[in-house]
Parts: structure tokens; sequence; C-alpha cells
């Protein structure tokens, strides 16, 4: 209602220019879930660099944090004057969120499910058992009760093992996993990832369980996150699945997780750890993720994250050749190839459905539906509870229009921009019984790029006087 002046002056009014912007919804942000040796359980945290995830959910004191295990301070004379991370005390979530952001990812939620041991709430005892470790070997340097001694170092040895040893050993990740959704603050598993809906991506490293697997896809498809998945580490390991433990039975694990919010990836990776200088066999998942970031910042959600190298990969578990890759390829199995003048990239960038459906069969078109639908569902939030009109109608047409031509100039559509997409939002689309139910209704249609999965070169020998 316009106000009423009654005082001769100047007045001045803002008045609303009627555009409201739609904001591209973030596509790179991971979620992590897992065992972890130390930090919160049960409860997503933010985490942007791989130091801050070392402090969070390693905790040793390093003062090199270049691998989850760190490198070991030392003094002038080369004694160790740190602890390092033992081996058995990393874990594969630990490896997998070093390599997303090796690879690329800047921000990511992580939900550690299980402190992998009570040796982290328990330093100040540990601590004392080596000290009193130590003297107790420094005696047996002079003493004659050498019996006496050595029981007693054996005894503190011991007792420090005990300290270190995991907090349960009848612990069920799969089931701590899966968790339950208790409400606010008692949410535990997956359902952390309810607090930290910026989510677009979801991993669990190394977690290769059939029934983890399902709820994921489940969270997933419930929550528009796309997930990708580890294949089993050996091929002995598909038995699990009821497949044959071979490339043909690998060939059909898509089936058992078919999803248009998936992807699955083979084989797993050798990642060097300083440490032991040796390779360790990772689970590719977070690698991935984190190529998946880099591509998504580089180029757009719209590019294929595929023909991309995966940094820090030494070699890899199984190398395929082109033959044993078209089944896998065909049925929705991503590989990783290590091509000699190229080194180690992903070369498949397909979904686990996408046997089935080929309308989601490849990632990039999942995921840049992913983000236009976020993206939407944010953006005109603004229009519940307005006027259902012609002028509520034409303010939807022309912010969502803004909003895809703007996605259209980046190359994620094909085509001129009467052939990449189209909106309507006018009478036709509503109709008086869905004003009187208080519905309006926007309709969409998109034509995104697809990859060039397989580039075709004819050639054909030419006569000289032609």
């Amino acid at each position: 209602m316009a106000v009423e002046y009654y005082t001769p002056g100047v007045y001045v009014e803002e008045v609303s220019g009627g555009s409201k912007p739609i904001t591209g919804a973030p596509t790179n942000i991971a979620g992590f879930i897992g065992e972890s040796r130390s930090g919160v359980i049960n409860k997503p945290v933010q985490i942007t660099s791989w130091a801050q995830y070392f402090d969070t959910f390693i905790g040793y004191n390093l003062v090199d944090k270049m691998t989850p295990r760190g490198t070991v301070e030392k003094d002038a004379d080369g004694n160790s004057v740190k602890e390092e991370v033992p081996y058995d005390k990393t874990t594969d979530l630990d490896w997998g969120v070093y390599g997303f952001f090796n690879n690329g990812g800047s921000k990511c939620f992580v939900v550690s499910v299980h402190n992998l041991e009570a040796g982290a709430n328990n330093s100040d005892k540990i601590k004392k058992a080596q000290d009193d470790l130590k003297k107790a070997e420094d005696e047996l340097k002079t003493t004659k009760d050498k019996n006496g001694v050595n029981k007693k170092i054996a005894d503190l040895k011991k007792e420090i093992d005990n300290l270190n040893k995991p907090s349960s050993s009848s612990f069920d990740l799969t089931n701590a996993i899966i968790g339950n959704d208790g409400g606010p603050n008692k949410r535990t598993g997956l359902h952390c990832f309810k607090d930290a809906l910026e989510v677009a991506l979801l991993c669990a490293p190394g977690v290769t369980n059939s029934a983890v697997q399902q709820e994921i896809l489940v969270f997933a498809e419930t929550f528009n996150v796309f997930a990708i998945l580890d294949a089993p580490k050996t091929l002995d390991e598909l038995k699990n699945f009821g497949l044959s433990t071979d490339l043909p039975g690998l060939s059909n694990l898509a089936s058992k997780c078919a999803s248009k919010q998936a992807a699955i990836y083979f084989p797993w990776v050798n990642v060097y750890d300083p440490a032991t200088k040796g390779d360790r066999p990772t689970a590719p998942s977070g690698f991935i993720a984190g190529v998946y970031a880099r591509v998504d910042g580089e180029r757009g959600v719209h590019k294929a994250p595929a023909n991309e190298q995966v940094k820090l990969v030494t070699s890899l578990t199984y190398s395929l050749s082109d033959t044993e890759q078209e089944s896998l390829n065909m049925k929705g199995v991503n590989c990783i190839r290590d091509f000699s003048d190229l080194g180690v990239r992903i070369w498949g960038a397909r979904t686990t459905i996408s046997a089935t459906d080929p309308e989601w069969r490849y990632i990039n078109v999942r995921r840049l539906f992913n983000m236009i639908e976020r993206s939407l569902e944010g953006g005109i939030k603004w229009a519940v509870f307005e006027p259902n009109d012609g002028g509520l109608w034409t303010s939807l047409s022309r912010n969502t229009t803004a909003f895809l031509t703007r996605i259209h100039a980046s190359g994620a559509f094909a085509g001129t921009l009467a052939q990449g997409f189209f909106v309507k939002c006018d009478a036709s689309t509503n109709p008086q019984e869905n004003i009187d139910a208080g519905i309006v209704t926007m309709e969409i249609g998109i034509a995104p790029v697809k990859p060039a999965e397989f580039v075709v070169i004819r050639i054909s020998q030419k006569a000289p006087n032609e």
C-alpha cells in the first residue's frame, strides 16, 4: 500500500528492481566418512587443508605433515625427537582425504565414526610408561639384577601395548557408518551429513561392504549427492558380492550398486609412503573426488572428470589393457589406467546405472543436473507464499532464464541459447485448479553436452589427381 504524504518535502523510497539472481550451488565439496585415529565422533567437521585434517583426526604433532604418517623430527645426532604415526594407526579415511587435497580438493566435511586407538585418550599414561621404560633400560646397563630389570622392562612394554590397543576389538564399522537418525545432535554415521547439506560428493574410502554402499546410494539419491565408490581391493573379494572372482565378475559389479547418483572405480592405487620407503595400496575414491573438484574449478561441472591425471599415484594394483577394459566400461565400472606417455589417468566417465539407463549414462550430465536442481531449490525460495499470478510467473521465468544463460555461456549446454534450454512458466503450466491448490509450476528443458567418449578418425587413400 502506498504511503500517504502530508508534509511538503522530498521523500526517498527504496523500490525492488524485481531481479533475484540465482547463484550456482557448489559442486566440489566432498563428504568423507570412516575411521580416524582421533578426533570428534559422529559430527561433520569442516576441513579446508590437509594440515588441518592431520591435526584434527590424526593428532600427532609432527614437523612435516606430507603424508598421513608425517616425517619424524630428529635432533643433531639423528635421534627422533617426536614420535611418528605408527603404520597400523593410519586409516583408509586418512589416505582418502590426503589424496583429495593433493588432487585439487579445497573443502570437505569429515565424519569419523570411530577412533582407531584408545591410546589417543591415554597419552598421559603412555608417556609415563615410556619414561619408566627408558629409565629401566638405562638401569639395565649398570644393575646386577638383570633378571628383575628385564622383567620390569617386559611388563612396561606390555603395558604400553595394551594402552595402544584399539578401543574395541569387536567394533562394527558397517553399522557405525550406516548409523541412525536420532534428530539434531543425535545423528550417527551417514545421517550426520544431514547437518552438512553443502556436500555434493560422498566417499567412504576403502569401504567396499555391500550393505554400506547400498546405504550410501540411498542417501545420495535422497539428497542429490553424487557418490564415489571403491571397487574391492582384490578380485577375490568379489565373492562377497556373489560374483565370480575374475574380470567378468568385476564387470557385473556396477549392477550390484546401480544408481544414477554413483560411479565406481577400479583398481586401487599405490601411493609412496616415505616412512616405510615403499608403496601402500590405497582406495582411489578420495583421489577421484579431488580430481572432480579440480575439474569443476578449472573447466566446470559439465566437463567429464576423465582423461585426467591422478596425482601422487606411483602405480596401480592391477594393470588393465584396452581389451580388458571393454566390458568393464560398457557395464559402468570406471577404470584407472597407467599410460607410459600420459601417466596414471581416470579412463572412464560412466555412472553405475549406465548399462540400463542411457539417459544418465555420464557422470558429468548427472552432476550438472544436481547443480542446477540445488541452485534452483535455493534460489527461488523467495517465491514461496508470493501471489500466484502473472507477475510471479514472469519473475520466476526471467530469473531462471538469466541463470541458465550464464551456464550456457560456460559451455554446459549444446547448441545455441534456443537449442540449449527452455523455461516456461505461464498460464499453460499453471491452470486455475493448480492456483487454487497453491501450486506454481515452471517447466525447464536442458540439452547437456555429453563427452566424446569414442573419438573415431576415418582415413582413406587419396589418388594424386583427386
